[in-house]
């Protein structure tokens, strides 16, 4: 999950850097995240489950770690939509 997780900012750091140069519009770069977010949330999952192959029991605060890899990914999608609203910045 560590690895996963500096996957994570190192691509979102990498794609502020190179989105302008890429997207030439806001909604293109706002849309390039989001892409990239459920990208991430996706692979989080799926290691998340290929942990949890042959019955072993990965969990965190006793709730599935394939359940905290969705709600996390939940949680980390709220304020990038809030910057497409420009609520947040």
């Amino acid at each position: 999950m560590l690895i996963v997780v500096a996957d994570y900012f190192g691509g979102l750091a990498l794609l502020s850097k190179y989105a302008p140069r890429i997207f030439k519009t806001d909604k293109q770069q706002y849309i390039a995240i989001v892409v990239f977010h459920v990208m991430v949330t996706l692979v989080n999952f799926c290691l998340a489950k290929h942990l949890n192959r042959s019955g072993a029991e990965h969990t965190v605060g006793g709730v599935r770690l394939e359940t905290v890899a969705w709600v996390v990914g939940l949680i980390l999608l709220l304020p990038i939509v809030m910057m497409g609203k420009d609520i947040i910045y």
